[in-house]
């Protein structure tokens, strides 16, 4: 098998995917560098350029989309392209992978010959921003089938690849008694509100955490302000928040929307109970009321939240079954080896398209 010496991985530094995949590739002997794109940002950019394309903007000088310095060598994605292509010649890889996020250097992706593979890993599938993302590369992954779909019907090479979890950073904590019924970590979204609405209708012992919630919640504040613990909460404080739950929620930000989020294979491997509502690619991976507890609408909600809350026996069942579902199948170590898979796959397409060219340029003898 074909294994690359050097792997040259493009991210965002949240959640820390790239991290977790880049330790599961040296622990396979590959040198791994990541290129964290906000690292990329020139204080001119920051203090001058956003400041005065702002300005101008406001003042309805120039049209909202419009880039008063969009050729500037220091404007953020021509400051941020450069950077990426020095740090491909300087590394010299034989795979870049890049988890998408927003686009960039697709014009220098284009003239780059190593192998060339993407994840896309936002609800969002927009078949005009995939096209975009999707076209300098060899194989292009997505965590949503829906997505898959879309650009396989444009003639796109793809691969459905889902989340995965490394278990130094989600993993059973004692066994000490649980703080809250319900956890739910996530963004508002209008379908979120109704979730927690409903939850509340239940239980009021719930630990609520995500961006938006003050801005946009109606939900009243004497319950609000009693369940809202925080923004964020991230790391060592996120696994030990599962462990303190009877039960740990998720919610998709829209509902029956396709790809499973992270949640999916945190919540397991860190040994809770984990309460969902449905996605297509669910039943790829799980079986409910096995390996996690699926809800249907607002009304199965309640009634399959009750069930797990009254019944000990139950939860144990599922929280068990997960985790070692989860941990046998679903850690970075083994998304590493589907990808390094993927490297070989585009290596021996390019030797049969190379053997062809030779057999069909071969005078008769």
């Amino acid at each position: 098998m074909n294994i690359p010496q050097k792997i040259l991985i493009a991210y965002e530094p949240f959640p820390p995917i790239a991290f977790d995949l880049q330790e599961a590739f040296e622990q396979l002997g590959i040198e791994t560098k990541l290129f964290i794109a906000p690292d990329y940002e020139h204080w001119f950019y920051k203090k001058v350029i956003k400041r005065v394309n702002k300005l101008v903007r406001n003042l309805r000088l120039i049209k909202k989309d419009h880039d008063l310095f969009l050729n500037h060598p220091l404007n953020h994605l021509n400051y941020l392209v450069s950077h990426f292509q020095k740090t491909y010649e300087e590394l010299q890889p034989d795979l870049v992978f890049f988890i998408h996020g927003r686009p960039f250097a697709n014009h220098i992706l284009a003239n780059i010959s190593v192998p060339k593979i993407a994840w896309w890993i936002e609800p969002n599938d927009d078949l005009n921003e995939l096209r975009i993302k999707a076209e300098p590369f060899d194989i292009y992954n997505s965590f949503s089938q829906r997505a898959i779909d879309l650009l396989n019907e444009e003639g796109f090479r793809t691969r459905y690849l889902c989340h995965a979890v490394n278990p130094k950073s989600f993993y059973p904590g004692s066994n000490e008694g649980h703080k809250y019924d319900v956890a739910f970590v996530g963004n508002w979204s209008p379908w979120r509100e109704e979730v927690i609405k409903t939850v509340l209708g239940v239980t009021k012992n719930v630990a609520l955490y995500g961006p938006y919630w003050k801005k946009k919640s109606a939900i009243p504040a004497a319950d609000f302000d009693k369940i809202y613990k925080g923004k964020q909460v991230l790391g060592a404080e996120l696994n030990q928040l599962f462990n303190s739950a009877k039960v740990v929620l998720n919610a998709s930000r829209t509902y029956g929307s396709s790809g499973l989020n992270m949640r999916f294979f945190e919540v397991p491997a860190s040994g809770a109970c984990f309460l969902t509502d449905s996605a297509p690619e669910l039943e790829r991976h799980f079986v409910s009321g096995q390996h996690l507890s699926v809800f249907t609408g607002l009304e199965d909600l309640a009634l399959k939240l009750n069930q797990l809350l009254k019944n000990n026996e139950l939860r144990d069942e599922i929280r068990k079954s997960g985790y070692s579902l989860v941990l046998q199948n679903y850690t970075y170590q083994q998304m590493a080896k589907q990808l390094l898979g993927q490297y070989e796959n585009i290596l021996m397409q390019r030797d049969s398209f190379k053997g062809r060219i030779f057999c069909a340029g071969k005078p008769e003898s």
